[in-house]
């Protein structure tokens, strides 16, 4: 009998215990819904409503586990939650196994959609989230120093910032990534990710955005492939005149490597360094785009140059609408610092040729493709360049009208001189 007794008596207590646990913890086990289950060590009430404090919480879903050396709830609701606190994350037996140190998150609110309606990213709205000690493991390892993010939700133009990424994977011409700190301001992360999801273009709110990305590295078997020191891009969205953008890079530097090294080793050169500048307006009143500055310098390389000018292109213009967008004027210049040079080197040495003579070839098959006296002009400039008496080439387009898109594609030419006509085209050297 006093077995029996015994027996029942250990039956009642986990009812017992869940009787008195906080009715934070009984509220978080509804949430979690019946698939998951939910243990831990130690549980300690507060006297705010919807609080309270878990050491050595374990939840359970099929052959996942979630392990949590504290966790503490403030504010637990059924949409959302005021405030959650984590320390001593681990995740295992799922797709994604891994580890945090903490996270921390401020101001969730995720409303059930209304009857007939499917969740979107837009419907999530999150003051605070950070994250600190992220190491994943799975097909692609990756371990994140700290991530910061504020102000997510549709409508809502946040900030985030993720500081010591590593990415451990086969990716072609590298098996480490390393970045030094990713960072935007004043974007839309909903909209940008409903985007995605939708397959549409973002919708992009007055104000000013900024991306930048520092310290990127690629390396192949613990040799540096390539690294970067900077991208910046910024924009600026305002009512009462011209949207404006710019990007620049600095510090891009590629080493010898495969595919490209043997390239690199042919020509002499031990490194490629580049940087690069863009800047363009869109006067969204006028319809005109602008690409004031485009510029690619390759350090003993070359110089690459373009600007352009188009009218009516709308915001947010389409497919359906740009073969109606009109090119006004365009330019695009190289100018060679070594490059052509140092092939023609090693192109004469190769056929075990003078350069003079590989010139002289060069110079009649151009010849052969820009035939017929209207084209004297472009042969002259062209001809300069392969004897070595320019190192620039400019290749202008200035049509007599602007040009619709659409004659491109509708009207294509037959020959070089029907393109030169289209386009107003004209090739300098200097």
């Amino acid at each position: 009998m006093r077995h029996l007794l015994l027996a029942a008596l250990l039956s009642l207590l986990p009812g017992l215990a869940r009787a008195q646990e906080p009715a934070a913890v009984t509220q978080l086990r509804r949430l979690l819904g019946p698939d998951v289950t939910l243990a831990f060590d130690r549980v300690t009430a507060t006297d705010v409503a919807g609080s309270a404090v878990l050491n050595g919480a374990v939840l359970r879903r099929a052959g996942e586990t979630i392990r949590i050396a504290e966790a503490r709830l403030e504010g637990l609701r059924e949409d959302g939650i005021a405030r959650l606190a984590l320390r001593g994350v681990a995740m295992e037996g799922g797709d994604l196994p891994l580890t945090l140190d903490r996270l921390d998150l401020e101001g969730l609110t995720i409303p059930r959609p209304a009857a007939g309606k499917t969740w979107e990213p837009g419907d999530v709205r999150l003051d605070l989230l950070r994250l600190e000690g992220w190491r994943s493991a799975g097909e692609v390892p990756v371990n994140i120093g700290a991530v910061s993010i504020e102000g997510f939700g549709g409508g809502r133009t946040g900030q985030a910032s993720l500081t010591a990424i590593e990415v451990r994977a086969g990716m072609g011409i590298g098996d480490r990534l390393a970045i030094a700190r990713v960072a935007y301001a004043g974007l839309d992360a909903a909209d940008l990710l409903a985007a995605t999801i939708e397959q549409r273009a973002p919708r992009w709110g007055a104000g000013r955005q900024s991306l930048e990305i520092e310290g990127v590295t690629l390396n192949e078997g613990g040799t540096t492939v390539a690294r970067l020191s900077a991208l910046t891009l910024r924009s600026e969205i305002a009512a009462d005149r011209a949207h404006s953008g710019e990007m620049a890079l600095r510090g891009l530097e590629v080493l010898p490597a495969p595919p490209h090294a043997e390239w690199m080793e042919r020509l002499g050169y031990s490194t490629l360094a580049a940087e690069a500048r863009l800047s363009g307006a869109h006067d969204v009143a006028n319809q005109v785009l602008a690409l004031r500055t485009f510029d690619i310098q390759l350090r003993d390389v070359g110089e690459l140059h373009l600007d352009f000018r188009a009218d009516r292109v709308p915001e947010g213009m389409s497919l359906a609408t740009a073969p109606e967008a009109r090119l006004v004027a365009a330019a695009l210049r190289y100018a060679d610092l070594s490059l052509f040079r140092r092939w023609l080197a090693t192109e004469a040495a190769r056929e075990r040729i003078s350069e003079a003579a590989l010139r002289q070839r060069l110079i009649q098959q151009s010849g052969a493709l820009l035939p017929g006296p209207a084209l004297a002009e472009a042969r002259a400039a062209l001809a300069r360049f392969l004897r070595g008496e320019a190192t620039v080439l400019e290749l202008a387009a200035r049509p007599r009208t602007p040009l619709a898109f659409s004659l491109v594609t509708g009207k294509p030419q037959s020959s070089i001189e029907g393109w030169r006509n289209m386009f107003g085209l004209s090739l300098t050297a200097r």
